[in-house]
């Protein structure tokens, strides 16, 4: 394509913002054969000091993998837990790790497996970031660090109660 030299540097700008804001979007840490997803966490609710973070772990290798806990270096507590329907009610229960098999994802999504923290030192803030170390059997610790965003449109918030 044969572009004036205005047009291509005015090109070159577009594409450096639009990728450039498409890596702010998505995040994503590497530890051996695993691929830990876009961690984020939505913005806390007034002087809440509880939230809850939600990413995807793929593991690209050969053996099974198994996320034990997850720590949060800057204080708070964090805990693995899973959502269940019971008596039509939504409850959280939590979960002593969560099994990522050779070749397959796990997706830790609103309403369905996530991590719950509470004992913040403050609430969650929209564009701040939040330290988290990923426990595995195998990969051992991996640091990673979910952006704190609002939920995108197309999900609702859970149905219970901590969130």
């Amino acid at each position: 394509m044969n572009l004036h030299p205005k047009m291509k540097s005015l090109f070159c700008a577009v594409m450096v913002l639009v990728l450039g804001g498409l890596s702010s979007i998505a995040k994503y840490f590497q530890a051996g054969n695993l691929v830990i997803g876009d961690p984020w966490a939505p913005p806390g609710i007034g002087q809440q000091r509880i939230g809850a973070v939600y990413f995807s772990i793929r593991n690209q290798g050969q053996a099974h993998e198994r996320l034990k806990g997850i720590e949060l270096p800057d204080g708070g507590r964090a805990m693995l837990h899973g959502s269940i329907m019971q008596d039509g009610i939504m409850r959280m229960r939590p979960l002593d790790g969560i099994e990522i098999p050779a070749g397959d994802k796990v997706a830790l999504l609103p309403g369905a497996m996530h991590v719950m923290l509470t004992d913040l030192s403050g609430p969650l803030r929209k564009d701040a970031k939040l330290r988290l170390v990923l426990r595995f059997e195998q990969a051992g610790p991996v640091e990673v660090q979910a952006m704190v965003r609002p939920r995108p449109a197309t999900q609702a918030p859970p149905s219970h109660p901590g969130h």
